[in-house]
């Protein structure tokens, strides 16, 4: 799943790259990420200073926690399926402010 993390955040830092109204969102946002899947296989991630940092495993305390499952994460990532529907279906579990929440919806655009 490390695979399907990267190609997300080459995906974000491409649009940051082009879109200069959300670089500039972007700019001042510093956010850690924890994403589980399938209950198992943890990796950690920031996005600070305007860009998506590396993708490297482990289980570390984050401002944003995910879980969910990898058939779900990738339908996620090739649109398939709406965060948002996902979301409402308890398919994926968020562990997050309101705000922050909010925020990774802009991500998944």
């Amino acid at each position: 799943m490390k695979e399907v993390l990267e190609e997300l955040k080459n995906r974000v830092n491409e649009r940051i790259k082009n879109d200069e109204k959300f670089a500039k969102k972007l700019s001042t946002v510093r956010k850690s990420f924890l994403v589980i899947f399938d209950g198992k296989e943890s990796y950690n991630f920031q996005i600070a200073e305007g860009k998506v940092g590396d993708v490297v495993p482990g289980n570390q305390a984050s401002d944003i926690e995910i879980s969910v499952d990898s058939d779900t994460f990738n339908k996620i990532i090739a649109r398939q399926i709406d965060p948002m529907a996902a979301y409402m279906e308890k398919k994926i579990k968020i562990k997050a402010s309101l705000f922050d929440k909010l925020f990774l919806t802009e991500l998944f655009k």
